[in-house]
């Protein structure tokens, strides 16, 4: 069996990851309360404690961050000044198709979005007191002709959840499907990253 290890992540590719690592016991996912990124501060503080909690001594298994970089400006820093391995994308979205595949999905007016985004940032936090409200979502979703989400057929969207998207943020929603190729490679890469450590 190779050497156990442990992922800091962040809940919104909990579907996908689980499913990549399924026949990787080895493999611990400590996740981390989706949207933290609205609040850097409180990324910052969530990742070292989560680090901290991980590594009481120096024996703990090795670790590594299953996020963007670019979920926190100073994310590389932070995961190289602790010795973590940090995916080499930007974000969790450029994590499912790759960086160019996602400028191009971005193109004429169109934001991408996966179903986790759907669920755990825009419906799960609609109405609570660290998510948006209506005129939040129209404020910052106005800008957009379309909204495409990036199914992985692993959970897929119901009509009632589609429904309540467009009536919260008023784009309509295209779903297409989305190979977990991309995210698979770069799983496993990060993983071989980590157990080598």
């Amino acid at each position: 069996m190779s050497r156990a290890f442990t992922l800091i992540a962040c809940g919104i590719f909990q579907e996908e990851a689980e499913h990549v690592l399924k026949e990787r016991p080895e493999a611990e996912l400590r996740w981390l309360e989706v949207g933290l990124h609205d609040n850097l501060e409180l990324l910052e503080s969530a990742l070292e404690e989560a680090v901290k909690t991980h590594r009481p001594d120096p024996a703990a298994k090795p670790a590594g961050l299953l996020f963007g970089w670019g979920c926190l400006p100073w994310m590389r820093d932070f995961a190289r000044e602790r010795n973590l391995p940090v995916m080499p994308v930007k974000n969790c979205l450029a994590a499912l198709v790759g960086d160019q595949e996602l400028k191009e999905l971005e193109k004429n007016n169109r934001l991408v979005a996966s179903p986790g985004w759907i669920r755990k940032m825009w419906l799960g936090r609609s109405g609570t007191a660290t998510g948006w409200k209506a005129d939040d979502f129209r404020l910052q979703f106005g800008r957009y002709d379309q909204i495409v989400v990036l199914d992985p057929g692993l959970v897929p969207l119901t009509e009632e959840e589609i429904i309540t998207c467009f009536d919260l943020v008023q784009v309509p929603l295209e779903v297409r499907p989305c190979d977990l190729s991309h995210f698979r490679r770069l799983l496993l890469d990060l993983a071989g990253q980590i157990q080598g450590r």
